[in-house]
This record gives C-alpha cells, sequence and structure tokens, in this order.
C-alpha cells in the first residue's frame, strides 16, 4: 500500500485491512475502499470506492476537514451494516479467511484451493479474484503500477 500512498502524496492515514474485517461486515465486493474514521474514532461514512486522482473523492476529503458541521451530516446518513445473510456468502468469506491463515503460514497452495472455493461460491467478489490474482502473479500488481488491462484480459479468459 505504502507505494501507492506515496505516490498520491497522501497526507491522511491509511490502514489496510489485510483480513477483509470491514470488508466481511459491510458485505464489500471490491478494492479499494475507503472509510472514513473522524477524531472520536467513530466511522462517519460506509466503506465507499476511493481514488484519490478523482476530484470529487478529494472533494470530498477536504470538505469533511474543513467544514466541521459535515462530520454530524455524515454521521446522519450513515447506514448500517450490510453483512450478507446468504450461506454461500458467508462460506465464502470464511475460506477467504482461511486462505488468508494459511498463506500467513506458507501454505500457499492450499491457500490458493481455499480461494478458488471461496470465488465458486462467490464468484462476483473482486476482492477474492485480486487475491488469488496478486498471489499468481504478483509483477502485476507489486512492480510499479496495478496492471489493469492485464486483470481485464485474465478475467475474459477466466470466462472461456
Amino acid at each position: 500500500m505504502k507505494p501507492w500512498h506515496d505516490k498520491a502524496n497522501a497526507e491522511f492515514i491509511t490502514l489496510v485491512d489485510s483480513q477483509n474485517i470491514l470488508g466481511n461486515s459491510y458485505n464489500l465486493k471490491a478494492i479499494p475502499y475507503g472509510v472514513m474514521i473522524d477524531e472520536a474514532g467513530r466511522i462517519v461514512k460506509s466503506p465507499f470506492s476511493i481514488n484519490v486522482a478523482k476530484k470529487e473523492t478529494i472533494a470530498m476529503l477536504e470538505k469533511w476537514l474543513s467544514d466541521t458541521t459535515y462530520n454530524a451530516t455524515l454521521l446522519r446518513n450513515l447506514k448500517p451494516l450490510n453483512k450478507s445473510q446468504n450461506p454461500k456468502i458467508i462460506e465464502a468469506n470464511a475460506r477467504f479467511q482461511l486462505g488468508l491463515t494459511l498463506l500467513e503460514i506458507g501454505k500457499k497452495a492450499e491457500a490458493m484451493t481455499e480461494w478458488r472455493k471461496a470465488l465458486e461460491l462467490d464468484p462476483k467478489n473482486w476482492i477474492i479474484h485480486k487475491q488469488i490474482w496478486a498471489v499468481e502473479h504478483p509483477d502485476k500488481f507489486y512492480d510499479g503500477n496495478v496492471d489493469y488491462g492485464w486483470q481485464k484480459a485474465q478475467l475474459e479468459a477466466e470466462k472461456r
């Protein structure tokens, strides 16, 4: 995360949800996402798709930092958790978590097996897709810019 944070000249703290806890809690299917947390430690805006290259994102963040009433507005508009009750999604999330643990202890092949089973259960989950791709092809994710063209081609190949 650090190279992208530095490249964006970001002046805010970046946290990495390596265990996908918020992703599971809010039923998120794609990364990156942003979460706004105020000085009191409260989530004031539900996770949202974030791109610091977009003027709208920067404007929203600047307003949050400069307008003392905006935090209260965000808190009033905060949506409740959207955790899935679907048994397939719950199992997919559990298998994703198991895969993360297996990878952490050096069992890459077993982790990949769990993630592929998770993807079968939740095929539209881009977090799982990208985790598999990043482990199999780290050069497409960690050597400079993320190769979105490669990801698109990979997705087309998987559909066939």
